[in-house]
């Protein structure tokens, strides 16, 4: 909370938040925090001062001390949230608005339909609540940059999110538990204390409050842990709620470590992206997105947590995998094994054993694009299609026959095809006589490419898997074919038999498909 206050420039009015149920610790948290407000309105600075210096730290006592030096305003506002799921819920408002009165404290109410919110965004009514009670939250914090909100999480509120995430299967992030701050400015001071010791000091103060009846029940998986399971574990460990939250102060150190790491292993990822553009300039169809990096190649260490690995790296591609998801992707990279699975909607990710590279590939099939001589540019590509006369001609098929650029799916991530910072232009001739207009479109199934040399007619998905073409991007790859629909030229793969020209002709037609760097 200091440190907070010192961000805000230790304002002369301060604004204070608290979600408010009116149950036991809310309860408890609204009269510790009108206390704290009381303090500040009066020039308390050395008698507050005797009391913080043994329990603050260096720093924090420095914060506290500063903001005691001169008499401040604190305003305290509880926010309520009336959720319509009882038949007592506006009884509940009524009495959280008279507690407000007689205390003089603001008071904020909003009332919203949370079964109906749950039911629209897919949700437990939960859940909705939480998100409903925190975006109300926000929104005060939103228009007031000196102000702190607070919720009133317990230990007992901590062991439970703990314990709810071990069965839930929700990873680290879940064994976390309940952070003692959120966004900097979202604090929950009663995180260290049991709802015992609240519910302890209210009856000495002869304090009453709310008790939801549904809390009393175990038929909901937060009230079975909190009735059935919690007590037997105190029963086995009177400090069970201590040190479940020692362990997730613990975890919560390691965090940033594991985050640290995560952010390393994006930024490699993103460097092999940037390398494997250049050696493999894909000659894909318009607007689609394409990325690949060998992350069998990072080592070790990493082999062991590729699952943790891909889950945050793929994430920053645009690709959402489940945990069970990436283990099965980090298992077959570790076997070698290909592999290819969806990603979300129009996103696939593939491991691609012959070369080693994972992809990850977003798009979708087009109808296709019309092309007659001229410059066209489609997305990011620049196609070219000119008449050449028969000294160019000559020059353009002779170009093709000692060095045409084709792309390689090498064995093995060192076998590169291109390493350049320029553009990289696949070319194609025809012969003059071609139907047009050309046609540029995703190959289908059941593509048919006619052989040169009257050798029959392939399978274009046979093409593919000569040239060991990752399945994710065969769905991507431009198919040029002439008016007729004959398929005439699989850029960087191979040319049809079809209006062949050898250079003998007096002209023809030079089709030039540019990639960017």
């Amino acid at each position: 909370m200091w440190e907070a206050i010192a961000q805000a420039g230790y304002p002369p009015r301060l604004a204070l938040y608290l979600l408010f149920s009116g149950g036991p610790d809310s309860v408890g948290l609204a009269l510790a925090l009108q206390a704290f407000a009381r303090l500040t309105s009066e020039h308390l600075g050395m008698e507050v001062g005797r009391f913080l210096s043994a329990s603050l730290s260096k720093d924090a006592l420095g914060s506290a001390r500063k903001f005691f030096s001169c008499p401040r305003e604190v305003v305290l506002t509880l926010l309520h949230l009336n959720h319509r799921l009882r038949s007592s819920a506006d009884d509940e408002a009524a009495w959280v608005r008279e507690f407000a009165q007689e205390r003089g404290l603001a008071f904020s109410c909003e009332n919203v339909r949370v079964s109906a919110y749950a039911a629209r965004n897919k949700m437990s009514v939960e859940e909705a609540g939480r998100d409903l009670r925190y975006a109300m939250l926000q929104r005060h914090l939103d228009d007031d940059p000196a102000s702190l909100g607070f919720t009133a999480h317990t230990l007992n509120d901590n062991a439970e999110s703990v314990l709810y995430s071990l069965a839930s299967r929700s990873g680290i992030a879940g064994m976390l538990g309940i952070a003692p701050a959120l966004h900097g400015r979202i604090l929950r001071p009663f995180i260290g204390l049991s709802k015992e010791a609240i519910l302890k000091e209210l009856r000495r103060r002869h304090q009453d409050y709310l008790t939801d009846e549904t809390n009393l029940v175990p038929d909901r998986p937060r009230t079975f842990l909190r009735h059935k399971v919690v007590p037997r574990l105190m029963e086995l460990n009177p400090r069970f709620l201590e040190n479940a939250l020692a362990t997730c102060d613990n975890l919560r150190s390691y965090d940033g470590l594991l985050r640290w790491a995560l952010n390393a292993a994006t930024r490699i990822a993103l460097a092999e992206v940037h390398l494997w553009r250049r050696r493999l300039p894909l000659p894909l169809c318009p607007r689609v997105q394409w990325h690949a990096f060998a992350p069998a190649s990072w080592g070790e260490e990493v082999a062991a947590s590729m699952q943790v690995v891909f889950h945050h790296v793929l994430r920053c591609f645009g690709a959402t995998l489940g945990w069970d998801e990436c283990a099965r992707l980090a298992e077959q990279v570790r076997a070698a094994g290909s592999c290819r699975m969806s990603a979300g909607r129009g996103v696939s990710v593939e491991f691609h054993s012959p070369s080693g590279l994972l992809f990850v590939v977003k798009g979708r099939q087009r109808p296709g694009w019309e092309m007659v001589e001229g410059e066209r540019q489609l997305g990011s590509v620049i196609l070219n299609l000119r008449r050449a006369s028969a000294p160019e001609l000559r020059s353009a098929v002779d170009g093709l026959k000692a060095h045409e650029l084709k792309v390689v799916f090498a064995p093995a991530p060192g076998a590169v095809n291109v390493l350049t910072g320029s553009p990289v232009e696949y070319l194609a001739a025809f012969d003059a006589r071609v139907p047009l207009p050309l046609t540029i479109r995703s190959c289908r199934r059941g593509d048919r490419l006619q052989l040169a040399g009257g050798g029959g007619r392939a399978k274009v998905s046979d093409v593919f898997t000569n040239a060991k073409v990752p399945r994710s991007l065969r769905p991507f790859w431009p198919a040029v074919a002439d008016a007729t629909g004959e398929i005439l030229w699989l850029p960087g793969l191979a040319r049809s038999g079809a209006h062949l020209v050898t250079g003998k002709r007096g002209s023809g037609l030079v089709l030039s498909w540019k990639v960017p760097a």
